[in-house]
């Protein structure tokens, strides 16, 4: 599959994210308004968030897309990265705002009012967003992107949350007649909170090393020079094989030593089989040989 076709991919798992996202806000606005609930107000407000995270990922995806030009050659895979450490940050955030909430909820308990629509709204919910987790997790299986990253385990976290206020709320309402009812709601928001601290933290934390150029997995490394030994008849040595990452791109840098009085249309044909036996075997691979006679500094 071309990359084209793969962030077409990722682009319709966004589309249809951000529909979802938005759908979500205005049924989330409504429960607010006919309800006192401090919680679904909070959820309210971190649906907006999470809406302008997902809205800001489907348009790096098409930057990053569009992006080749004489000043970006390569790209700009890595505002992937930058995004995915934004919607980390954002999440925590909404993790700090839910656990005031809940503290201020401990503090000054109140028992909620008309929140049958909250609760309808976050079961619903619940399944669309492990729905959009499950096709997002699909999504990354067909090429790895940072940003994909993030938003399964954004939409892991929502589903979670949505779960567990949903649940809590429930529960309140079916028990509001015991005393203890009222602290349910806090006490539960509180354990979401656990679920977004995670995300929070494992989208920064997996899209940090991607910001530098490290190099790619030792793995990675062993199939390319097989591939290399395979072919050793076509060069006499290799001196150097360099690999980076820049977002979900993969970029290689072969240096070949080949004997000096081949004729250079005899050593681009096999240049150019060793390059298509190599970028068979890694789709999606940008791979660059170039013949040497010194390592490369």
């Amino acid at each position: 599959m071309s990359l084209h076709g793969k962030s077409g991919t990722r682009e319709s798992s966004l589309k249809l994210a951000l529909a979802f996202c938005v759908a979500d806000l205005i049924l989330m606005g409504f429960a607010a308004y006919r309800s006192n609930s401090v919680t679904i107000m909070g959820d309210l407000l971190k649906e907006a968030t999470d809406t302008l995270a997902v809205l800001a990922a489907f348009y790096t995806i098409r930057a990053v897309r569009r992006s080749a030009s004489h000043q970006f050659s390569y790209g700009i895979g890595k505002l992937e990265n930058l995004v995915s450490i934004w919607i980390g940050v954002i999440t925590l955030g909404c993790a700090i705002f839910v656990t005031l909430r809940a503290v201020h909820h401990l503090n000054n308990p109140q028992v909620p009012a008309g929140t049958e629509a909250g609760i309808a709204i976050f079961a619903l919910y619940t399944g669309i967003c492990f729905y959009i987790w499950a096709r997002t997790k699909r999504a990354m299986g067909k090429q790895s992107s940072a940003i994909m990253e993030s938003q399964a385990k954004l939409w892991f976290s929502k589903g979670c949350f949505d779960a567990i206020n949903g649940s809590s709320l429930f529960i309140a309402l079916m028990f509001s007649d015991k005393s203890w009812s009222v602290y349910v709601d806090p006490i539960a928001s509180l354990l979401g909170v656990l679920f977004m601290l995670h995300a929070a933290w494992g989208m920064a934390s997996s899209s940090v090393g991607d910001l530098l150029d490290a190099t790619i997995e030792e793995s990675v490394q062993l199939q390319i020079m097989r591939q290399l030994v395979h072919h050793m008849d076509s060069y006499e040595r290799i001196h150097q094989v360099r690999a980076r990452r820049s977002g979900p791109n993969i970029y290689v840098e072969i240096f070949l030593e080949f004997n000096p009085t081949d004729l250079m249309g005899d050593v681009q044909k096999r240049i150019d089989a060793l390059r298509k036996d190599l970028q068979a075997n890694h789709a999606g691979m940008d791979i660059s040989i170039r013949p040497t006679a010194a390592i490369a500094d």
